[in-house]
């Protein structure tokens, strides 16, 4: 079996030991820092400084993964950890299974980092693309980042207008066929991502 065979399986049969920043938002809306120290296609343990209850849902906000949604199940005595099993549809949780043997494989050192911030694929959720001149757009989420986000969208403002994609504000990075890129003004916080991936857009095409 080859390295990355081995790799693989330790995936698919057990959770891998990671250490990546997040950011978790507990039922009564309290946003705290974590970080995330194992991950498999099915839960996450989280360490943070506070631990919600036993069939809790929380949501979840990680740089390499993306948003990730689960109900705890287990708790450290100590509170310093909890386990979620995850909530997502099917669809979802194969992306993520596939992003987990990206991050095995690069802890491997069979692949390398080729941008600031690794970005991730969504499955064309809609938000909203607001210009300056208060113009709203729906648009199709193409990927996010906590640096930015692509939008297929039909309007191409120019390089370094001022635009909010969600409540996000932010400012147009560059063009490509079909749609633009944005840079966030600051990294996005769990409302805020969600409000970017989840919220269906009131805005009509013009």
């Amino acid at each position: 079996m080859s390295l990355g065979e081995s790799a693989v399986e330790r995936r698919r049969y057990g959770r891998v030991a990671v250490a990546l920043r997040g950011r978790y938002r507990l039922a009564d809306g309290k946003e705290f820092d974590c970080q995330i120290v194992d991950v498999s296609p099915v839960g996450f343990a989280i360490r943070g400084p506070l631990a919600g209850d036993l069939g809790e849902r929380v949501v979840a906000y990680v740089q390499e993964l993306g948003r990730i949604e689960g109900v705890i199940v287990r708790r450290a005595a100590d509170d310093e950890w909890f386990a979620l099993d995850l909530r997502a549809p099917l669809g979802r949780l194969h992306k993520l299974e596939k992003k987990i043997d990206w991050l095995v494989r690069q802890q491997a050192g069979e692949v390398t980092e080729r941008r600031r911030f690794t970005r991730f694929d969504q499955e064309q959720e809609q938000t909203t693309l607001q210009l300056s001149d208060g113009r709203e757009f729906v648009a199709g989420l193409i990927d996010i980042s906590t640096s930015g986000a692509s939008l297929e969208v039909d309007v191409t403002p120019p390089i370094g207008a001022r635009v909010t994609v969600g409540k996000q504000r932010s400012r147009v990075s560059r063009h490509f066929a079909g749609g633009i890129a944005v840079a966030f003004d600051r990294e996005p916080t769990v409302e805020i991502v969600d409000e970017i991936e989840m919220a269906w857009p009131h805005a009509e095409r013009r």
